[in-house]
Parts: C-alpha cells; structure tokens; sequence
C-alpha cells in the first residue's frame, strides 16, 4: 500500500479511538494488525516483535511521543504495539478488556505485562507514517471524567483511577506549572491531584479552591500547557 494512501496523525488515532467503542469488534492476539488498520497500512510483519525489528525509523523511551505514531514492546511471545495519541497516553488493544480498544498511560502496559518498553517509529510495516515537523492536534481532556475522578479516586485503591488517561494529561500541566510532584503522575486523581489542583485554582479562579477542576480553571491550564478541553 502506497504512503499516500496512509491514515496519519489525529486520522490514525481518532480510527483507534472509533474501536474502543465498537462492541462487535475482536482484536484478540492481533495487536499489529489493530495498528496497521489504524495507519491503514497493509500486512508485513507476523508479529509486534517483527514489526519492531524491521522499522527503520526508531526513537528511544525519552520523552513524550508524539500523536500518531506506533509504540513497540518486546518481551515473549510475540511483543506489543500500540497507537500513541501524543499526550503519554495510547490506544492499546486487548490491555484492558480481552479483545478490545482502550486508552491507557503509555507507562500502564509495561506495568500490567511486563514487557519492555522500546520507544517509538516513524515507520510500520515499510511505510513512514510520521516526519519530523509533522502538525500534531492538542489531546483532548475530558472535563466530566477529570471532576468524576477528582471526587471519586480518593475512595478507591491507589493506581485504579477512575479516568487515568484523562488525568495524566492534567497531571503533566500541573508538573509543568511547578505544582505536581514527578513521583505521582499516575493517572489517579486522588488527595495529591487534588492538592496540586487547589494550588492552581488559587492561582486563577475565584473560589471555591477543592480540588476538583472546573471548566474555566482546566481551560487556562490547558491552553498554558497544550491540551483542550471537551465536555
């Protein structure tokens, strides 16, 4: 398949973000194909380990990956690859439910399987899907499941946040503003969060300062820090 006939960027990702909500779909066991289908990229690799090994276009782990590129796991038996949606979050099939499209921190995988976390590529299956300088949209927070989470994940088990790929985008902005220790930015909104939050509501917004975010203090946050705000 030619690589103008590639799905690229928010394309690929909002093609991902289609089949977390299809109920009728299985993806069970085929990760690369759910990735490739994604990029609309034809078969090459039998597996996630292949389709690492052949990329030519490889980044490391440092940093946040960018939207819409595939991200590699090795480990047996066959590996891992998901879609990144450039926010430290991604598309992943079969991570949550059996069979089917979640969005979870990049970081949740490697902890739920481990397996090793390889870093990014350009490329799947031969064909470039991403360049340097590639236009990326601003991930999408939203607003109903960060103040769910903010009043909820307080009562629930530290690391089973309610919304973690929701949170983790909030989280960053908040590391960013200086507001939000580096140790805790893990998808769960619960005394921490909402400490940190407090802090920037203060900062911005009329009272009250509870910690949990409102429309207008999560729109500056993300208009500072580069995330948009849906409800």
């Amino acid at each position: 398949m030619s690589e103008m006939a590639a799905r690229m960027g928010k394309a690929a990702v909002d093609f991902a973000a289609a089949q977390a909500s299809n109920a009728t779909r299985d993806w069970t066991g085929i990760c690369l194909i759910f990735v490739r289908m994604c990029f609309n990229v034809g078969p090459a690799a039998p597996d996630a380990a292949a389709g690492y090994q052949a990329a030519k276009f490889k980044h490391g782990t440092g940093g946040t990956p960018p939207l819409g590129v595939p991200l590699w796991w090795t480990g047996a038996p066959h590996g891992h690859v998901a879609i990144s949606t450039g926010d430290g979050n991604c598309f992943s099939s079969d991570i949550l439910r059996t069979g089917k499209v979640d969005k979870v921190p990049i970081s949740k995988i490697t902890r739920l399987w481990g397996k090793t976390y390889k870093g990014w590529s350009e490329d799947i299956n031969g064909v470039r899907i991403w360049r340097p300088g590639a236009m990326d949209t601003l991930p999408a927070v939203d607003l109903s499941n960060v103040r769910e989470a903010a009043a909820k994940d307080q009562f629930r088990p530290p690391g089973q946040g309610l919304h973690e790929s929701d949170i983790v985008i909030v989280e960053r902005a908040l590391l960013k503003q200086g507001l939000k220790d580096p140790m805790n930015v893990d998808g769960f909104a619960g005394k921490d969060f909402r400490k940190a939050y407090a802090l920037w509501q203060k900062a911005t917004v009329p009272p009250p300062f509870d910690g949990i975010p409102g429309m207008k203090s999560l729109e500056k946050l993300g208009k500072r820090r580069g995330f948009r705000v849906i409800s």
